[in-house]
């Protein structure tokens, strides 16, 4: 198993180190599970019902403690912090929001850092920063969740989980109860925000197509165990075991276009053509949109643009390449 330690240590970090979790019942829910998630990195946590991801997830904010073993934030076990300070540390999205519906927008958003003693301007101007920073208008701040749509009221989830400034933030499910449309829009959306924050992430889902997308690092569980902790696209080459390999599916070939940039592949920018190429990649569009695009364009080169210039270019051949590099690996595990 490509298990990472959990020496990784940084500012933010969190480290599982051999930690199990039996309730009263006799159910060991997590067994023996150590991996750790660097500094403003994003680790999803997948698997089929009742893995325990869910629960592993929940040792981070001391919503479950285990049973042996230890979890730390920032270094620290989570068992030695201040229930008050690590509320504030730890943010926390769940799937079916948990609004305050007698609340306004404003006052949802606002109510850790109330608890925490910010001041009434230092909380009215975080608001306001974190409404314009999940794209929501200022005048939902007066209004009451039932008012909203559920994308907006998941929107206000992210806010008001972002709102004490938190070090770490745990997600359980967050967009998994949303139409696919919003659901993608939002998942885009988030992984925008995320680009500008320090923040440390554990993102759970039953989605293997939303956690390659989402995460850093991926961590697929079955039955309480850690079976890989790989990023997105050494989990899809080198699948541990049948499980794995399985439950990424058939398609993971097609997955693989899901976790490489264009940057990765283009070829130089002189061979991109100077009239009408199509619409113009960016470097970091994933090859899954690149793909897309180059088959609706009318050319065999689309340009790859940044900041207005062409930085490179795209054609089949880099398409391919990405394939013929990965051939052996592929048929080695059988595919």
């Amino acid at each position: 198993m490509s298990h990472d330690t959990a020496t990784e240590t940084a500012s933010n970090s969190i480290a599982f180190e051999n930690v199990t979790k039996v309730y009263d019942d006799g159910t060991e829910a997590v067994t023996d599970v150590s991996f750790s998630v660097s500094s403003g990195e994003t680790a999803t946590l997948v698997g089929p019902s009742g893995c325990g991801k869910t629960t592993t997830m929940k040792m981070v904010n001391a919503l479950v403690e285990p049973t042996t073993g230890t979890v730390s934030v920032d270094e620290t076990p989570v068992s030695e912090y201040d229930p008050i300070e690590l509320r504030r540390k730890v943010g926390y999205v769940i799937q079916d929001i948990g609004l305050f519906k007698h609340m306004t927008i404003e006052e949802n958003v606002g109510i850790v850092p109330d608890i925490v003693g910010w001041s009434d301007d230092r909380i009215e101007n975080r608001v306001t920063e974190l409404l314009e920073l999940v794209r929501l208008d200022d005048d939902v701040r007066t209004k009451y969740p039932q008012e909203l749509s559920g994308g907006q009221q998941q929107r206000v989830g992210v806010a008001r989980a972002l709102a004490a400034e938190p070090e770490v933030m745990l997600m359980d499910e967050p967009f998994g109860a949303l139409d696919p449309i919003t659901r993608e829009q939002l998942q885009n959306e988030f992984l925008d925000i995320q680009a500008g924050l320090d923040v440390t992430i554990v993102f759970v889902t039953h989605d293997i197509d939303e956690a390659l997308k989402m995460g850093d690092k991926v961590a697929v569980l079955q039955d309480g165990e850690l079976i890989q902790y790989d990023p997105p696209a050494e989990l899809l080459r080198n699948p541990n075991n049948a499980f794995v390999e399985s439950f990424l599916g058939e398609d993971r070939q097609l997955a693989q276009l899901q976790t490489v940039a264009v940057r990765e592949v283009m070829g130089p920018a002189n061979e991109a053509p100077t009239n009408d190429g199509g619409t113009p990649l960016s470097p970091d569009d994933t090859l899954r949109l690149a793909v897309q695009n180059w088959l609706r364009s009318e050319t065999d080169v689309v340009p790859v643009v940044e900041d207005g210039t062409v930085v490179g270019s795209l054609s089949e051949v880099h398409i391919r390449s990405i394939f013929d590099g990965r051939s052996r690996a592929i048929e080695e595990n059988h595919v």
